[in-house]
């Protein structure tokens, strides 16, 4: 493995794995590391000899989204007034979420998500992405789209691949009331395509029980045709993901210049507000 402590990268045979490795973070993300992210997809994407990449992560939460640790409220720009500026969160917020919301929509392998636990913010909307997702306990695992709570709008195009994949009313709860989508949901609305509960002591061997049915599901398949039916399935939603992405980013970009979400974080990490669970 590579890439860091924070995420893993490896490749076995024609499976690539990104590993969300901060259990301790609850595998919350900075900036940079949405970023590197972002780089490992890419990564991911261009090798030509795999097929499927396996989107993973430790511990007992998923990614809770946006780290929301003193130093990343300082690259925030909670201290430096200069930083406000909409050239700043142009650069900073805008192209960021575009790109990553690009990566993850028009990555040309199969998809796999291994969702170990609870999946909140940008990374509910990366996630969403995902062609196959599989769940460790439908008791253990939920989604929370926090945006409403936190000042912002849908991320990662959010908007979209929830509205595709829950329905209108899901989508809608989870959306405008920032209401926490269970398992029990997720499973019945074709959201998870397989969960395993109780079947796996630890999130180790989920993951490593995974990887082993991918291969599996895999075997024997010709390699071009999965790839070009990924493609085709893609091209169904592409211009309803590429509208929505920009749209989602350019309306976070003027809550971000006015301090809204900066705002609210403060609130959700000093007590004041706290997300519905």
């Amino acid at each position: 493995m590579s890439e860091g402590k924070d995420i893993l990268y490896e490749v076995r045979g024609k499976v690539a794995i990104i590993t969300l490795n901060s259990p301790e973070e609850r595998n919350s993300l900075s900036m940079k590391q949405y970023y590197l992210l972002g780089k490992l997809m890419e990564k991911a994407d261009k090798d030509p000899n795999t097929v499927v990449t396996i989107f993973q992560s430790t511990g007992k939460y998923f990614s809770t989204g946006a780290s929301t640790n003193d130093d990343d409220f300082n690259e925030l720009g909670e201290t430096d007034p200069s930083r406000q500026s909409e050239d700043f969160w142009m650069r900073h917020f805008l192209a960021r979420n575009v790109w990553l919301t690009d990566i993850f929509h028009n990555h040309s392998k199969v998809l796999v998500g291994a969702l170990n636990g609870p999946v909140i913010g940008l990374s509910t909307g990366l996630f969403s992405h995902c062609d196959l997702i599989y769940a460790m306990d439908t008791s253990k695992v939920y989604l929370l789209a926090p945006f409403a709570n936190l000042g912002l709008v849908g991320e990662g195009a959010a908007c979209a691949t929830l509205f595709l994949r829950l329905g209108w009313s899901k989508a809608s709860e989870a959306l405008l009331f920032s209401r926490p989508i269970r398992g029990p949901d997720l499973k019945a609305l074709g959201f998870i395509n397989q969960s395993f509960d109780g079947q796996f002591n630890s999130t180790e061997e989920f993951n490593e029980g995974i990887y082993k049915q991918v291969i599996e599901q895999f075997d024997h398949l010709y390699p071009p045709s999965i790839l070009a039916n990924k493609k085709l399935l893609r091209d169904c939603r592409d211009k309803l993901i590429n509208d929505i992405s920009v749209k989602e980013a350019v309306t976070g970009l003027h809550r971000w210049t006015n301090g809204i979400p900066q705002d609210r974080f403060f609130q959700l990490v000093t007590g004041q507000i706290r997300h519905k669970l």
